[in-house]
């Protein structure tokens, strides 16, 4: 085999190439105009040169494959030989055969596919000026580059979060003068709120693969399964101090990633570290990373196959063009995008080595999948008494994520676990249940997103420890230890239903976060809704709590059109309408009763801005924008001393932030609160009104819990212990059950028992005055999935998870935990509608 291996510093891309390179082809700072890494790159200047190498070599195609909330292009370029070139969807359409995921035999000899996403972290910004150099280096016919693009398709993704990126690149070069300003201390290097690491509505779009709650996320993820790639790694960076980081990557590992892609993280790190060996380059591993959270870069391409990895470069959004390092360095743009570009090459450059055993071993994955699939669960069964939107909204994910599905085909008793109850035994499956198969191509993906309980080599692990799917939808389901037989899902479209022909009144259900979009839409249509505030019966039909009804009085304006308008909403949102033909009630009260509330629709306002939590505040703009598309007004928190509060009816309140909790901040809250305002309080928000005067919110107790450890733990205590001697009292992310007072608003469409996400910024908290409800707490034992030290534990436990007071015409709600967190926990969406529209109504 010819050799392979990377040139040294130069790194190709710095080389003139000017003997062996197409005549029309640039290298970026000639295009661009300036030498690349001298000033940030725009996002369209950088796609413009994307597109100008692809004019000018037959070795790379450009795709567009979306667009960002702000209207910026998502593109990838795919680089390879140009014979490769011509047979691109023979290559696609062959790897997909690898995996199962497309009938036929094979074409041709299928190349290695490696996929390099950039500026995932918008300030995290060399990569994506990485990203040219890096192409520039992969295009040139003289190049050693050349020689692995015979067996080998380079995927180039230049900015996955193209509005962050132009967020902090805009305004670095607002800030630098003609001279970059190296000092800490320069303007340059205080990036102002919210930053630049997350897209449009401030989320975090490398905890979102698995979830896909992001329009890039979602249009990024059909074309990698499209490609299904065999490396895929993510670039970031960290601080100025640290040295530079890729893989092997640290425990805990999750037990699902296989032998070989461990091994091939290896071969691609010792190969990263004989080319940072030469330069004198620092570097480490197997620390700080880990592969156990299935939305990063790197963890879930590791679920799908590929080896996934995360490579940090020292820098960020404090780095800005050159900065002074601890050591007395000046650490530049140019530096970290040399680095970058080196471990991109040379991840390239092993993987081509490699090619055979990459391109077996991805098969052999996948046919273990099917053969062999991971866990003890042989299927996940929804059952069809879970609410029809729940398990409409579960299916479209299992779409998004390319998983099978089906319907069982008759009922069976099986051995497994009720999620719901945690309980082990024999359990009914009923013909018409969702049944998700363990065995299936990305049997590793379902194992990992199902899985009742993670596996854990370490408890100190970067992220959250449980995301069950059945807890996340709130749905009935069981994890079963048989196979059970299933047909093919089919759709059941929502059909209204009239009992007279001119009815009554129309009603509709409230068990899922999609009816609050229904509600919305109804509201912003001029409809009048009323809800019930208690259960009641009417033609052999059961109406829970909750209910939205819309009475022919008070609509009078519709006239004619009020049953054709409302039958166009619910087809659009796929809700299930029932025309009643009276208002007398076989049970429960009757529609003209004062249980059956009318529903101001709520003039809603948010802080936000520097003082605020840009994720929080992004997570609550996020769903009114993006969810149930409801008017939200943004007002700027330094300016809530003079805000006209009485023009609003419900103030959220997702972070805590001092001008609002100040002594001056709380005096006019209150006064707002006991003159009719509703205060939904979520988080830190909630935790921050603990112990304020007029609130009933205060902090549990710490109890003394034994430690069996505590005899001479001084004389024992050991330095590089220090991080493990906080895991009894952490909890980074787990999942708890919750007894539910389902007769209050607050609990209106959930069961007796509900699931919270708890993670170890929420502070254990209880109310305990006279005009409090304790609406959601969180049970004796209640963990059901994830690690919790066992100190926190007990603290957590028959703590408040939810509730409302009291407070003169008005009430506070507190959600003590982020109900809207990262936008994926969707149960906790109807949750916080039920804070926004119904409690205090």
């Amino acid at each position: 085999m010819p050799s392979r291996t990377l040139s040294a510093l130069a790194l190709l891309f710095f080389l003139s190439f000017s003997a062996s390179a197409q005549n029309t082809l640039q290298d970026p700072s000639s295009y661009l105009g300036y030498e690349l890494g001298s000033k940030f790159s725009r996002h369209a200047d950088v796609v413009g040169y994307f597109e100008h190498v692809a004019e000018s070599s037959d070795r790379v195609q450009i795709e567009h494959y979306g667009k960002t909330n702000e209207g910026r292009p998502l593109m990838v370029a795919f680089v390879s030989s140009p014979e490769n070139m011509t047979r691109l969807d023979e290559i696609r359409n062959d790897n997909l055969r690898l995996a199962g995921l497309e009938d036929g035999k094979l074409k041709g000899d299928p190349p290695t596919i490696v996929w390099l996403s950039y500026n995932v972290h918008g300030n995290e910004s060399n990569s994506t000026e990485a990203s040219m150099s890096t192409l520039f280096a992969l295009v040139n016919p003289g190049a050693e580059s050349s020689a692995w693009l015979e067996n080998t398709v380079v995927v180039l993704d230049p900015a996955i979060n193209p509005d962050g990126r132009d967020r902090y690149a805009n305004w670095y070069n607002m800030m630098v003068g003609m001279e970059m300003n190296v000092s800490k201390d320069a303007v340059e290097h205080a990036e102002p709120w919210p930053g630049g690491r997350t897209n449009h509505y401030y989320f975090d779009l490398n905890r979102d693969w698995s979830w896909q709650t992001q329009v890039e996320t979602r249009q990024r993820m059909q074309l990698y399964k499209k490609w299904m790639p065999h490396v895929h790694v993510d670039f970031h960076e960290q601080g100025i101090n640290s040295p530079y980081y890729f893989a092997p990557a640290a425990e805990p590992v999750h037990e699902n990633v296989t032998a070989w892609q461990r091994e091939l993280e290896e071969i691609i790190g010792r190969n990263n570290a004989r080319h940072f060996d030469r330069e004198g380059w620092l570097y480490f591993t197997k620390q700080s990373f880990d592969i156990l959270y299935p939305g990063y870069g790197d963890s879930y391409p590791m679920f799908n196959g590929a080896v996934g990895m995360t490579y940090e470069q020292a820098g960020g959004g404090g780095a800005g063009l050159g900065v002074l390092t601890v050591e007395g360095d000046t650490l530049t743009l140019l530096d970290r995008l040399t680095h970058h570009t080196a471990a991109g090459l040379s991840t390239i450059e092993a993987t081509s080595l490699h090619q055979e055993k990459v391109v077996s071993e991805f098969r052999t994955y996948f046919e273990q999948a099917i053969s062999n699939p991971p866990g003890q669960h042989k299927a996940y069964v929804i059952h069809k008494d879970s609410p029809g939107d729940r398990v409409a909204a579960l299916t479209a994910h299992l779409d998004d994520l390319g998983l099978d599905y089906g319907r069982a085909t008759s009922g069976s008793r099986v051995q497994g676990l009720n999620y719901r109850t945690s309980a082990t035994g024999r359990f009914q499956v009923q013909e018409g249940d969702l049944v998700i198969p363990a065995s299936q191509p990305r049997a590793v993906l379902a194992n990992v997103l199902f899985s009742p309980q993670t596996a854990m080599t370490d408890s100190l692990t970067y992220d959250i420890t449980a995301w069950a799917l059945p807890w996340v939808y709130d749905v009935n389901a069981l994890a079963s230890n048989q196979d059970v037989e299933f047909g093919p899902w089919s759709t059941t479209k929502a059909e209204s239903k009239n009992h007279a022909e001119a009815p009554y009144a129309y009603v509709s259900s409230w068990d899922d976060a999609g009816d609050a979009a229904f509600l919305s839409a109804l509201l912003k249509a001029g409809f009048k809704v009323r809800f019930a505030s208690k259960p009641f019966s009417l033609h052999g039909s059961q109406f829970a709590a909750g209910s939205l009804i819309i009475t022919r009085t008070n609509n009078e304006k519709k006239g004619a059109s009020l049953h054709t308008e409302l039958a166009e909403l619910a087809g659009t949102y796929n809700q299930v309408v029932t025309g009643l033909a009276t208002g007398f009630v076989d049970s429960g009260s009757d529609l003209g009763s004062s249980d059956v509330r009318f529903l101001d629709a709520p003039r809603v306002a948010m802080p936000f801005g520097a003082g605020t939590s840009s994720s929080a505040v992004g997570q609550v703009w996020h769903w009114f924008d993006q969810i149930i598309d409801y008017p939200l007004t943004r007002f700027p928190v330094e300016r809530f001393s003079s805000l006209e509060l009485d023009k609003y009816d419900v103030l959220v309140l997702p972070t805590a932030a001092t001008p609002i909790l100040n002594e001056a901040g709380l005096k006019k809250l209150s006064s707002w609160i006991r003159s009719g305002g509703r205060l939904v309080a979520t988080g830190s928000g909630a935790s921050a009104l603990a112990g304020k005067t007029g609130f009933d919110l205060t902090m549990k107790p710490s109890k003394k819990v034994p430690d069996t450890t505590a005899v001479a733990v001084a004389r024992n205590k050991r330095y590089e212990d220090r991080s493990r001697d906080r895991a009894p009292s952490s909890n980074p992310g787990a999942i708890y059950r919750v007894d539910v007072d389902s007769s209050h608003p607050l609990g209106f469409g959930f069961g007796d028992t509900s699931f919270v996400l708890r993670m170890g910024s929420t502070k254990p908290a209880i109310m305990k005055g006279s005009n409090s409800w304790n609406v959601g707490v969180v049970t004796d034992g209640g963990r059901v999935s994830g690690h919790t030290g066992f100190k926190a534990e007990q603290q957590i436990e028959e703590s408040l998870a939810f509730g409302e007071q009291s407070i003169g015409s008005g009430s506070v709600i507190y959600l003590m935990d982020n109900p809207l967190y990262r936008g994926f926990w969707t149960s906790g969406r109807m949750l916080f509608a039920n804070a926004v529209f119904f409690v205090g109504q």
